[in-house]
């Protein structure tokens, strides 16, 4: 958060927050031009400290029982590292765990801007589909995928007949008058001829066993069944089976993570190699023989 953040929130809560500054505060130094919340031996805890992490729109009761909050852990995180400080040696092996963090973080930061700047060309339809033929053994369908039509109306519906006549025949022109079908009587349309979606999540809606879905696909192409009050009508226009190559429409995303992912780490490969020929090349690096 900026520092001009921080300043318009303080402006913000001060007033809320004064009571309870007051009563913390009392007593405490005062040399300090910032507002001191707490001190824990010679460690203080100020309130834009806690400031900064406060969400926004909180009330007064609440501003206030959020930065009592802040001070009871700061508190106890601030007592816990005096402990741990005198308890755990302070040798080299700290040190070192701490310096290697250092340098693993400094380095993906620096990766993450080098990967930024270098990074920012969009992976075209046109590749996307030509790495997914190419490693079409790498997109497995995980479930039975489809395309086609839902249907719940109430078996009572009048002319239900007409609507089982239009969802064998689907047609942009039979898609509205189902639609309009459902919406009249109370019933539920689910259009899906465009994309794929997972079997299971239609027959979830749908209380009748069908057997094996894969076996159902393979035979049917429409369901038609009544339970309880509902009549349930699937038509099936494509289908996926489970094992099989997912279709590229279903996994695009996941070819356009893989590229994205590929690309960034033969980069960094490519860079840090070209990173070590150059240092090689100005000499700063000294190579030792080892004895034997």
């Amino acid at each position: 958060m900026s520092s001009n953040e921080v300043l318009m929130k303080t402006f913000l809560y001060l007033p809320m927050l004064i009571p309870l500054i007051l009563k913390m505060c009392a007593g405490s130094d005062v040399s300090d031009n910032r507002v001191r919340l707490a001190k824990v031996n010679d460690q203080s805890i100020y309130l834009y400290e806690a400031l900064e992490g406060m969400p926004s729109g909180l009330s007064a009761k609440d501003s206030a029982v959020y930065v009592k909050q802040y001070i009871k852990t700061r508190i106890k995180d601030l007592l816990m590292y005096e402990k741990a400080q005198k308890n755990i040696p302070q040798g080299n092996e700290i040190d070192a765990l701490v310096e290697s963090y250092r340098r693993s973080l400094l380095i993906y930061e620096y990766q993450q801007q080098v990967l930024n700047e270098k990074m920012q060309a969009e992976i075209s339809e046109t590749e996307m589909q030509v790495f997914y033929e190419n490693n079409r053994d790498r997109f497995v369908a995980e479930h039975n995928l489809i395309k086609g039509l839902f249907i719940k109306v109430p078996k009572a519906s009048p002319d239900l007949a007409q609507l089982k006549k239009w969802y064998k025949k689907p047609s942009t022109e039979a898609f509205q008058k189902i639609e309009t079908f459902c919406v009249q009587n109370g019933g539920q349309f689910e259009y899906f001829c465009d994309k794929w979606i997972i079997f299971d999540d239609i027959l979830d809606n749908i209380p009748h066993d069908i057997g094996r879905p894969s076996d159902f696909l393979r035979t049917h192409s429409m369901l038609d069944v009544s339970e309880g009050d509902y009549c349930y009508l699937l038509y099936v226009e494509k289908y996926v089976l489970v094992g099989t190559t997912a279709p590229f429409e279903f996994v695009k995303e996941d070819v356009r993570n893989i590229m994205i992912n590929t690309r960034k780490t033969d980069y960094i490969h490519r860079f840090e190699t070209n990173l070590l020929k150059e240092a090689e090349k100005k000499g700063d690096i000294t190579y030792y023989k080892m004895k034997k």
